[in-house]
C-alpha cells in the first residue's frame, strides 16, 4: 500500500469513528438549561470598553441578560459557570470558505494537474463530502460559530442542510455554483462549482435555478482575462445581480483587479470576496464602497498557501499544526514523492528556485487604506483552497490582518460584527447581548493584547451549548504521530518537538538510549532541519496498536543524498509521544 493511499485509509477511519463519537457526545451543560457565565471579562467588539467581572446569563440558546456582578443577579437554579481570569467573545465568523475544496494538494486540478494520482471526483471529491462531520468540528474547535461558504456544486446546499443537524457544526450560509465568465476544464463535473454563462438569459436562468435552492448569496466569479477588459462581460455580470436583487438576495463577486471590482461594485455588486491585488486602491474605490455598503472579505492567507505548498516551503502557525486535520496537511508535502516528470514545470521552477515567501506589500497597504476609509472588513480566509486549512487558517489570516496594521479590536470586529453582517444575521449574532444567540468563546488570554490569543480557548459555546476543545477533536495516537510527521516535513522544530513529552525517551532498538528529554532531541533535529532544506519522511506503510503506531519511513534529502530506511515504533500517551523505538536498515 502506498504512502498516499495509506494516509487515505486511516483519515476515513478517524472520520468514521469521529462521526460516532459527534453523533453521541454530550455538552458541559444542557442547551435548555439556565446558565450564568461569570466572573468574566467580556470583550465588547462594538468598540465599547470591556466589562470586567461580567455576568451572563443564558438560558436555551439565548442570551438573556449582560452585565455586571453588581447589575445581574444569578438565579438560584442558574448552572454557573465560572470564567474568573478569563476573556469571552463573541463567536467567530469566517465568511469565505469552500467546502467542496479539502485544503489539500490535489483539490486543485485546474491549477495543478495531480489526478492520475489521485483521481478528482471518485477520490478527492469523494472524501470531501464524506469527511464533513471533521471539517465541522474543525471550525467549532477554532471558536468559528458561523461560516459563509460562498461557492461551489449544487451539493453545496446538503452541507448546509448536514450543518444544520450536526450539534458540532458551525451555523452555515452557502452560494451555490459561481457565475462565471470563465470555465476551468478541470472542474467541469456532473455538478460543477464553476460555470461559465454565454448569455444574458442563461445568467438569470442559474439564478433563478439557486432561488429554487433557497440559496443564501448569489457569486460571480468575475475573471477578466489577459485579452479582455472588465467591460466584456458587463451585461452578464449586470443581469446576473439585477436577478438576484429581484429575489431579495445579496451578490458577491470575486473580482481580484480594481479596474474589475470597481466595475462590480457599479454594477450594483454587494459583496467583494477578495481583496485587490493588482494596484493600490484609490479614494475614489475607497468612497464607492463606502457609499454602496459594499462588504469586503480581504482573504489575505490564500495567496500565501499556494505560494508555499507549490514551492515547497510550507509554514503554519501552531494553531493549524494542532487543529487541521493532519491528514490534509500531510498531503503538502507529496510534491517531493511525485516523479519529476508528472509536476507542471513552472511548478517544478518553483520547487527548484525558492525565494522567501512574504505577503504582498500592496495588498497589505490596500486593506490598511480600506479599513482608514471605512469600508466593512468582514475576516475571511478563502479555506478549501490549496494551502488554506478549514477551521486554524483563520489564526494565520488574524497574523496577517495584523501584520496590514489593523488593531486586535478592528481584527475581532471584522471576525465578529462584520462577519455577522456578511451572513446577514446582524439582529442574531456579532456581539454579546441579550436577546441574541448564545454563541460565543471563553479564551484563558486577553485578545486585545495579542490577536493571536483567540486561539486559546477555554470553551466554546453554541445554541448556549457549552463545549470543551478536547470534546471537539479527539486526537488518536495514529493522528499525534501524524502532526508530528508533517512538522518534521515542514521542518518546524518547535511544533514538532511540541507532539513529544518533557519526559521523552528514544531508544535504538531494542534498548539502546539515544536521547532523553526534549532538550536532548533539540539539538540534533536543529541541525538535521537547518542542514536539509529538501527533507522529507515518506510513511511507507503504517500499523496502529492501540497506543502503540508502527511506521515505515523513508527519509530523503538528507546533504550526503542518503536515504533512510527505518521503522519507528512510536508510544503514544494522552495526546503526547512518550517513547520512541528506530530500526535501521
Amino acid at each position: 500500500m502506498s504512502g498516499k493511499r495509506l494516509i487515505k485509509v486511516f483519515f476515513s477511519t478517524f472520520v468514521t469513528i469521529l462521526w460516532i463519537s459527534l453523533s453521541s457526545i454530550s455538552p458541559a451543560q444542557d442547551a435548555s438549561s439556565l446558565k450564568a457565565i461569570a466572573g468574566v471579562t467580556l470583550v465588547n467588539t462594538d468598540g465599547k470598553k470591556p466589562i470586567k467581572n461580567a455576568v451572563i446569563l443564558v438560558e436555551g440558546s439565548t442570551i438573556k441578560k449582560v452585565g455586571t456582578a453588581e447589575k445581574v443577579k444569578i438565579p438560584k437554579d442558574a448552572e454557573i459557570i465560572n470564567a474568573e481570569g478569563k476573556w469571552i467573545i463573541p463567536g467567530l465568523v469566517d465568511a469565505h470558505i469552500h467546502f467542496f475544496q479539502s485544503g489539500g494538494l490535489y483539490t486543485r486540478p485546474d491549477v495543478i494537474d495531480l489526478r492520475k494520482f489521485v483521481p478528482y471526483e471518485e477520490e478527492e471529491l469523494a472524501q470531501i463530502r464524506e469527511n464533513l462531520p471533521d471539517t465541522f468540528a474543525r471550525y467549532m474547535r477554532c471558536g468559528i460559530t458561523s461560516a459563509v461558504d460562498v461557492g461551489g456544486p449544487f451539493w453545496n446546499y446538503d452541507v448546509r442542510e448536514l450543518a444544520r443537524k450536526t450539534k458540532l457544526a458551525p451555523r452555515i450560509a452557502v452560494a451555490g455554483p459561481l457565475i462565471s465568465t470563465y470555465q476551468p476544464k478541470a472542474l467541469t463535473t456532473g455538478d460543477p462549482p464553476i460555470i461559465k454563462v454565454n448569455s444574458v438569459e442563461e445568467a438569470r436562468d442559474l439564478v433563478r435555478r439557486q432561488v429554487e435552492k433557497k440559496t443564501d448569496f448569489i457569486k460571480i466569479w468575475y475573471i477578466v482575462r489577459s485579452s479582455q477588459k472588465p467591460e466584456d462581460h458587463l451585461p452578464l455580470v449586470k443581469a446576473t445581480i439585477q436577478e438576484s436583487h429581484k429575489h431579495g438576495l445579496r451578490v458577491i463577486v470575486h473580482a481580484t483587479q480594481l479596474e474589475t471590482a470597481r466595475t462590480a461594485v457599479k454594477a450594483g455588486a454587494d459583496i467583494l470576496a477578495h481583496i485587490v491585488t493588482d494596484k493600490e486602491v484609490d479614494e475614489e474605490f475607497i468612497r464607492l464602497l463606502k457609499e454602496n455598503n459594499v462588504i469586503l472579505t480581504p482573504t489575505l492567507i490564500v495567496f500565501e498557501g499556494y505560494s508555499e505548498v507549490l514551492s515547497q516551503q510550507v509554514e503554519l502557525c501552531t494553531p493549524e499544526f494542532e487543529y487541521a486535520n493532519p491528514y490534509i496537511v500531510s498531503t503538502f508535502f507529496d510534491l517531493r514523492e511525485l516523479p519529476t516528470d508528472a509536476i507542471p514545470k513552472r511548478v517544478l521552477e518553483r520547487m527548484n528556485n525558492t525565494k522567501p515567501i512574504s505577503p504582498n506589500p500592496a495588498v497589505l497597504k490596500n486593506l490598511k487604506l480600506l479599513q482608514e476609509g471605512g469600508v466593512t472588513i468582514a475576516a475571511g480566509t478563502d479555506a478549501g483552497n490549496i494551502g488554506t486549512l478549514h477551521g486554524p487558517s483563520i489564526f494565520r489570516e488574524f497574523e496577517l490582518m495584523a501584520e496590514a496594521g489593523l488593531s486586535p479590536l478592528q481584527i475581532l470586529t471584522a471576525a465578529t460584527i462584520n462577519g455577522a453582517k456578511f451572513t446577514g444575521w446582524q439582529e442574531k449574532l456579532g456581539t454579546i447581548e441579550a436577546g441574541k444567540l448564545a454563541d460565543m468563546v471563553i479564551l484563558n488570554s486577553d485578545p486585545l493584547l495579542d490577536i493571536q490569543n483567540t486561539s486559546d480557548i477555554h470553551l466554546v459555546i453554541k445554541d448556549g451549548m457549552i463545549f470543551e476543545p478536547a470534546q471537539i477533536i479527539r486526537k488518536k495516537p495514529e493522528d499525534v504521530v501524524q502532526q508530528q510527521v508533517n512538522a518534521y516535513n515542514a521542518r518546524d522544530l518547535d511544533a514538532f518537538l511540541a507532539t513529544y513529552s518533557p519526559s521523552i525517551k528514544l531508544y535504538d532498538h531494542p534498548n539502546k538510549l539515544r536521547w532523553s528529554g526534549l532538550e536532548e532531541m533539540r539539538e540534533p533535529y536543529a541541525n538535521r532541519f537547518e542542514s536539509s532544506p529538501r527533507l522529507h519522511c515518506e510513511i511507507v506503510n503504517r500499523i496502529v496498536l492501540g497506543n502503540s503506531v508502527i511506521d515505515r519511513e523513508k527519509i530523503t534529502g538528507l546533504p550526503d543524498a542518503r536515504v533512510i530506511n527505518a521503522v519507528v515504533i512510536y508510544e503514544v500517551q494522552e495526546g503526547l509521544i512518550q517513547r520512541v523505538w528506530f530500526l535501521r536498515e
